[in-house]
């Protein structure tokens, strides 16, 4: 379990209310994967590393929150309950006791997203002009990871996705003075921290809480997400049509229901509870179908 929590840049807890209430979310401590952090040493940019990770820590919260689809749980009772389950996994307690905490099986959860950065990169490219006597360089920074989703009861995975995410900053340099990796604007920061947190929101959100169609007049659907989601104008969704459940039938286990392809939409309107788009194309679009962005398609069929 130690292992586990030095990898994780974020660790989550969602369970699905009942009666139609929210999922219940707790977000845990940032860390980031060692192979990441020894490049970043070797670059010398673990400091950039550092602070990106910090405000990534901090925007998560208000991420997930912005989504208007969970229930905070309190991180300070999250990183108490990670910290036992270390324990528990060090070998030094009777794993045969009941009041022993289990890896993975926390008292009225039933997930764990552990997201894990495995990419980060903050480098400079820089344009000489010499005729102007001046110069641009461009900060570019990127970071990547891989959300992973288990079910706490069984501790099986049950889905990943990754996310990548990149942010620049461009200034004129009139001195032609060298570049070398420095201290990271305020605003770059920002703006990565935020993108990112908001791409992790959205896919886990997706994952576990598929957006669905709640209207349609027309040519054009509604369905439930709103301005808390990483949704933009012009964006192309796909329609999914829900079949039979696939159960396997060696093991009995659920494999999910057969999907069929049943449209194509894109948006138009961005509103804080709902989006609206334009149908591209129609096999049979409607309600409570699930919608599902076209890059993340892929990963999830």
């Amino acid at each position: 379990m130690k292992a586990l929590l030095l990898s994780s840049v974020v660790s989550l807890l969602a369970v699905f209310g009942a009666n139609g209430q929210k999922l219940t979310l707790a977000v845990g401590p940032v860390d980031v994967n060692s192979g990441v952090e020894a490049k970043a040493s070797r670059d010398g940019s673990l400091v950039q590393l550092d602070r990106v990770s910090e405000s990534i820590d901090s925007e998560l919260t208000n991420s997930f929150q912005q989504t208007r689809r969970f229930d905070i749980f309190a991180r300070s009772d999250l990183s108490s309950i990670l910290a036992e389950q270390n324990l528990a996994g060090s070998g030094n307690l009777d794993m045969n006791d009941p009041n022993t905490a289990q890896a993975f099986q926390l008292a009225g959860v039933q997930y764990l997203v552990v997201t894990t950065i495995n990419d980060f990169q903050d480098y400079i490219e820089k344009a000489t002009f010499q005729a102007i006597g001046k110069s641009v360089t461009k900060r570019i920074i990127r970071i990547g990871a891989i959300a992973k989703i288990y079910d706490t009861t069984t501790g099986k995975l049950l889905e990943s996705v990754r996310v990548n995410t990149q942010q620049q900053d461009i200034e004129s340099d009139p001195d032609f003075k060298s570049v070398k990796n420095g201290e990271l604007s305020e605003n770059l920061v920002s703006q990565l921290s935020k993108s990112f947190s908001d791409q992790v929101a959205s896919r886990v959100t997706n994952v576990l809480y598929p957006a669905k169609i709640v209207g349609k007049t027309g040519n054009v659907v509604i369905f439930n997400r709103g301005d808390g989601f990483d949704i933009q104008k012009g964006d192309l969704w796909l329609v999914f049509a829900e079949g039979d459940e696939m159960v396997d039938p060696d093991t009995g286990e659920s494999l999910g229901s057969v999907q069929a392809e049943v449209g194509k939409i894109r948006v138009i309107d961005v509103q804080p509870k709902v989006t609206r788009a334009e149908v591209i194309e129609d096999y049979g679009i409607e309600k409570l179908q699930v919608v599902r962005p076209a890059e993340d398609s892929s990963a999830q069929n």
